[in-house]
């Protein structure tokens, strides 16, 4: 039997990984191949990173340091770091997940449609299930901010576990 693809959708919040334990008690292991996704805003490129003049470099004569000069920062450069932050961040989780004998791989979209990108991989990746946490906003707040995994679930056609964590 194939392994099920499970999307688990994580933001920097703690909250988001609260889903982990639910797939952990309804999901065995030698079953489940997860997917951790985390979604964040295309990184622009900072322009030039400032000298470090934390040193004692010598000055030239007109005051510039002989030491390091501003060098450009690239958005690519920042998406790399980024995607090491999200690793470096996730990596406790990843590590117990793998002990306990799942197959776990981290994923890290820039874009600005986090609904649209969930989607897409849904397509791409042939995911069986869409696991995620909720805020489950009510009122005012969801009319003015909306609700990510509701409209998630409007757009797939998997099924999508869902889970409100106690605040």
């Amino acid at each position: 039997m194939a392994k099920k693809n499970i999307l688990v959708p994580l933001t920097k919040s703690e909250s988001s990984r609260t889903i982990l334990q639910q797939i952990e008690s309804f999901f065995p292991a030698q079953d489940s191949k997860l997917i951790l996704y985390y979604v964040t805003k295309p990184p622009k490129g900072m322009g030039f990173a400032a000298p470090d003049y934390r040193y004692d470099y010598v000055l030239e004569s007109a005051g510039e340091p002989l030491g390091p000069k501003p060098h450009p920062v690239f958005s690519s450069q920042e998406e790399d770091s980024l995607q090491a932050d999200v690793e470096v961040a996730l990596l406790s989780v990843t590590n117990k997940l793998k002990q306990q004998g799942y197959d776990v791989s981290t994923q890290v979209c820039f874009g600005t449609d986090v609904v649209g990108e969930i989607v897409r991989i849904v397509k791409r990746d042939k995911i069986d299930l869409v696991a995620m946490s909720t805020r489950g906003r009510v009122g005012m707040l969801r009319f003015f901010f909306g609700d990510i995994a509701e409209k998630v679930m409007q757009r797939v056609d998997i099924p999508v576990l869902l889970i409100q964590p106690k605040e």
